[in-house]
């Protein structure tokens, strides 16, 4: 079994589960070992169960929670 604290990212990113304290940081988000998305947090949750990440581009700002097994490393 992998200590995910000792795993990185290509980017050098490892997990987080504080993610309110990720406001304003690039982070990448994780589903079942498949790379979502790379942005910035616009916003989470007190308790960080969701957080928001910023829109870019044409793409609309997005909602991603830790129930559904989401993962984001910083």
């Amino acid at each position: 079994m992998t200590d995910l604290s000792l795993v990185r990212t290509v980017h050098g990113r490892g997990l987080r589960k504080d993610w309110a304290q990720l406001i304003g940081h690039t982070v990448e988000v994780w589903l079942l070992d498949h790379h979502i998305l790379t942005g910035v947090v616009e916003q989470a949750a007190d308790d960080d169960s969701v957080l928001w990440i910023a829109a870019e581009g044409l793409s609309t700002r997005k909602l991603f929670d830790k129930s559904t097994g989401y993962q984001v490393w910083a």
